[in-house]
């Protein structure tokens, strides 16, 4: 029996949906930001992202071909503030908010509205620092991160820049140094979804918790040129819809590799490639480009 567009388009869109459990839901988050600043310093960073997703997938087979176009651009402000005896801990709010623009030729996609552009949901939250030897450059701390449901969504598109959904996201960082010019940051994390009530306007979508481990190796160079690989495995976040199974989790691993440079004067700029080397379901990362400029104000 033939099914539905609206069906087709269901399954698609539900792709999509589980590619957001695919990556690391604290993606804003790159080498240096392990760093416990100095009481009262504000870091202000500004992101373009370019990505392109293939699929989607099922069962790790490619069901359909064509393509998914993401342009982001993103603001993230942190502020850190020295609090215990001595300052011996550090915590900082977070606020990330971007504008974002999405293009498909997927035809499932397509068939209720190729193109969305708009604001992106609002990340608020915080990172605390529970370990800082500033003196060894290691550092330990955790973050805990709301997206609220506050970008703008159509509920009768499968395309959007946001989800219509609260998202929590608690990861843990350690940075330390490996010898002589040699840095380690690992960072797990696990998030947690809200339901989307207006998913393909009337139906509810709801996701598992999602779970990501990354592991970054950086290189300094000289003191202001440094180079990573980062590795990174995403497990969980199967969708349901009305409460019924609908698509499995991502099940996918991405690799990615960096240069970071110290420019003077607080400020600093890292370029980050990185693409899926494997995937079960959902959308594959096919390519990812991060350029990142921050400045430090002490």
């Amino acid at each position: 029996m033939r099914r539905s567009i609206h069906s087709i388009v269901g399954g698609v869109s539900l792709a999509l949906a589980g590619a957001q459990a695919g990556a690391a839901q604290n993606d804003f988050q790159l080498p240096t930001d392990f760093v416990a600043l100095k009481d009262g310093a504000v870091n202000v960073a500004a992101y373009a992202v370019r990505q392109t997703l293939d699929g989607p997938w099922r069962d790790g087979v490619k069901r359909m071909g064509g393509e998914v176009s993401t342009d982001i651009f993103a603001l993230r402000v942190t502020r850190h503030y020295s609090v215990g005896d001595g300052g011996k801990y550090t915590i900082a709010p977070i606020m990330v908010l971007g504008v974002g623009d999405v293009d498909t030729n997927v035809p499932a996609l397509a068939a209720t509205g190729r193109h969305a552009s708009g604001f992106s949901d609002l990340r608020l939250g915080s990172s605390f620092w529970f370990h800082v030897d500033r003196a060894n450059r290691e550092f330990g701390m955790a973050t805990l991160l709301f997206t609220l449901p506050t970008g703008d969504y159509k509920q009768d598109q499968a395309l959007n820049v946001s989800e219509n959904r609260w998202k929590a996201v608690l990861s843990l960082g350690w940075m330390q140094q490996l010898g002589r010019g040699w840095v380690l940051e690992l960072a797990p994390e696990v998030a947690f979804y809200g339901d989307n009530d207006r998913y393909m306007s009337t139906r509810r979508l709801s996701q598992d918790a999602a779970y990501a481990m990354t592991g970054t190796l950086r290189y300094r160079f000289t003191p202001d040129v440094h180079g990573y690989v980062t590795a990174q495995i995403n497990r969980g976040g199967a969708t349901q819809v009305n409460g019924r199974p609908a698509m499995d989790g991502p099940e996918n691993t991405r690799l990615a590799a960096g240069m970071l440079l110290f420019a003077g004067g607080g400020h600093q700029l890292q370029l980050r490639y990185a693409r899926d080397t494997g995937i079960q379901n959902g959308f594959r990362n096919d390519g990812e480009l991060v350029l990142r400029w921050s400045r430090v104000f002490e």
